[in-house]
């Protein structure tokens, strides 16, 4: 990578938001400039300019792809908006074209002021470029970009774009209470739905010490992602919302096979009082249509009701393998495969529980009162 001094930040379903818009842009600057002070990063300024936001005087390149709203990011080198230099500045990248096969020259103008126009800018620097390497020119499939954007402040090069994850700043929807486990599809259902902009309460149900110790780093995990923000985290015992009871009722044979839904049931119930508590607007859970036992669509019904709140489960659709492409694209796939002692399952789980047969346990248990 060539040096640069200046970062171009490119969003993409912000620019639909209408009246709106101006506030999620604000929000994603902010967030920006939160994110580059929490990693302890330089820069000069961020500003707005007609759908880009810039970053003046960087010269380190940190992860934007971590920032909600961030769609692509490209480190550049800004110069003064004079032609002339621009011409001057081209031959310090033919180092770049060494090996090349072919390239093109792409220019935006997003001042549409600037004397020359992007066809003409286009040609002109793609035939010094070519008359010096001898590069071929493809404007099809090059594969190098030579990308001139003419800003507001100045001239940016740059030859390459870095993907984000886009969606939402981060926040920017509300707060959720997010059900988190040790495993693998929870904390997958946290992230979609951070980059939705959701800012997710955490609220693990802890059964052992060895899981409380993944959720702590699946939560450091996850804050890589929160702009330089730290996430909430509730914890509390599994007996607990068992009133003290969990293994008599688990050992109880008229109990047994239903314990995980009943347990389920309890955790939404409890976490209904965490959400009016947070202000939140409902729950998030890593569920996943028929993946387990307690999440047939009977069961689902079951304990789905009881917080009287929206559950929003982003997984309910996903195969398998693509919750386990995303954990460990965002790095909690590896801690969620840690070895640790969770729950004993029932050996012969309802996977159809009858809803009056349920209420009727559920008074008997005395867990209702």
């Amino acid at each position: 990578m060539k040096e640069f001094n200046s970062i171009i930040v490119r969003y993409g379903e912000i620019g639909l938001k209408g009246k709106n818009r101006h506030r999620f842009e604000h929000r994603l600057k902010t967030d920006i400039e939160r994110f580059l002070q929490s990693r302890k990063t330089p820069y000069g300024k961020v500003f707005i300019v007609r759908g880009r936001i810039y970053i003046s005087g960087i010269h380190t390149l940190a992860p934007l792809e971590k920032v909600f709203g961030v769609y692509s990011y490209s480190p550049a080198l800004e110069i003064k908006k004079e032609y002339k230099l621009l011409e001057e500045t081209i031959p310090s990248y033919f180092p770049l074209f060494e090996g090349i096969q072919s390239f093109r020259v792409s220019c935006q103008r997003v001042d549409k002021k600037f004397p020359h126009k992007s066809i003409d800018i286009e040609r002109d620097m793609g035939a010094i470029i070519f008359m010096q390497t001898h590069t071929p020119v493809n404007l099809e499939n090059p594969e190098l970009n030579f990308q001139i954007e003419i800003g507001e402040e100045g001239i940016y090069i740059f030859t390459e774009k870095i993907k984000g994850y886009a969606g939402l700043p981060y926040g920017s929807a509300g707060k959720l209470v997010s059900l988190i486990s040790a495993g693998i599809d929870s904390p997958v259902a946290t992230f979609l739905m951070m980059k939705r902009g959701v800012e997710p309460i955490l609220l693990h149900y802890k059964i052992t010490d060895s899981d409380s110790a993944k959720v702590a780093k699946l939560k450091e995990k996850l804050e890589e992602y929160c702009a330089g923000r730290k996430l909430k985290l509730y914890e509390i015992e599994r007996n607990e919302i068992f009133s003290n009871k969990f293994g008599e009722l688990y050992n109880n044979p008229k109990f047994h096979p239903y314990i995980c839904i009943m347990c389920k049931y309890l955790m939404h119930k409890k976490a209904a009082e965490i959400s009016k508590a947070e202000g939140a607007f409902g729950l998030l859970t890593g569920d996943n249509l028929a993946q387990v036992a307690s999440q047939t669509l009977k069961n689902l019904f079951a304990y789905h009701t009881i917080s009287g709140l929206p559950v929003y489960s982003p997984l309910i659709s996903f195969e398998k393998e693509h919750t386990m492409k995303i954990a460990k694209e965002i790095g909690t796939y590896e801690i969620s495969i840690e070895k640790s002692k969770g729950c004993t399952p029932p050996k012969s789980p309802k996977t159809g529980v009858n809803p009056g047969t349920f209420k009727k346990l559920l008074a008997e248990s005395g867990l209702t009162e």
